[in-house]
């Protein structure tokens, strides 16, 4: 009995073909997707740095400008690298004109507490005050000066009549620090009792500073204005 011929399946390759392309143009459009991508992060990054470098260059140029404008207001004010003597109103005023510009273009402690002490010099107290309060709102980390603003500002305190601020400003100054400037504050203190012809309570102050502080620079002017002090207190008590 003859063979049955059996029927030779033809495979269908259409449907992988289609597959296949499809899947290569999925990849083709990913890898062209990534490099676009790779293209933008790399020009994000170049524009970075770019930035990152001009901004160095930028806070640099800014740095010298500012220091060039200190440098030359420190030169009036202490009357530096200047032939001959310039009058003090008139370094003063100069002095203070260049700090400010320092100030506008980059602000430092310094600059702001010179700006104070051009004011005080002038004998413009208020805006010396203005100055030094705005020194101890920006700058009150700044441990190495903020002791000379508050002695500065108690200064012009008592020089404008005002004796209360005077007088916290100086507490305030005796507790910085863990009371390293007390001394510093006493003999303030003192002074401003001297200045209101006050002497039994500056000569209180003296007396404390020698007791509390006997090895402070302050101590052996303190001993010499003890003298003074009761003596004019006998003389205002014999006078009345």
């Amino acid at each position: 009995m003859p063979k049955a011929i059996k029927k030779r399946v033809t495979k269908r390759t259409g449907l992988k073909e289609e597959k296949v392309k499809s899947k290569a143009i999925e990849t083709f459009t990913l890898l062209k997707e990534k490099k676009k991508f790779l293209i933008y992060a790399l020009s994000a990054l170049v524009l970075a740095v770019i930035l990152v470098i001009g901004l160095i260059f930028y806070s640099s140029s800014i740095k010298k400008k500012a220091y060039a404008y200190e440098r030359d207001a420190y030169n009036y004010y202490y009357n530096i690298n200047f032939k001959n003597p310039i009058p003090e109103e008139e370094r003063w005023k100069k002095a203070l004109e260049l700090f400010q510009k320092a100030i506008e273009v980059k602000s430092t402690p310094s600059a702001q507490f010179y700006i104070g002490n051009c004011y005080f010099n002038l004998g413009d107290y208020g805006n010396a005050i203005k100055a030094y309060n705005k020194f101890i709102d920006k700058y009150k980390s700044n441990e190495e000066i903020l002791p000379l603003v508050y002695q500065k500002l108690a200064l012009v305190y008592i020089e404008n009549g005002r004796d209360n601020e005077a007088i916290k400003t100086l507490n305030t100054l005796a507790q910085f620090k863990n009371g390293i400037f007390k001394d510093t504050a006493l003999r303030l203190e003192a002074w401003y009792y001297e200045t209101k012809e006050k002497h039994e309570e500056a000569v209180k102050k003296y007396q404390e500073l020698i007791r509390d502080f006997p090895l402070s620079p302050w101590s052996a002017e303190a001993k010499a204005r003890i003298e003074i002090e009761k003596g004019s207190e006998s003389n205002t008590s014999q006078t009345k």
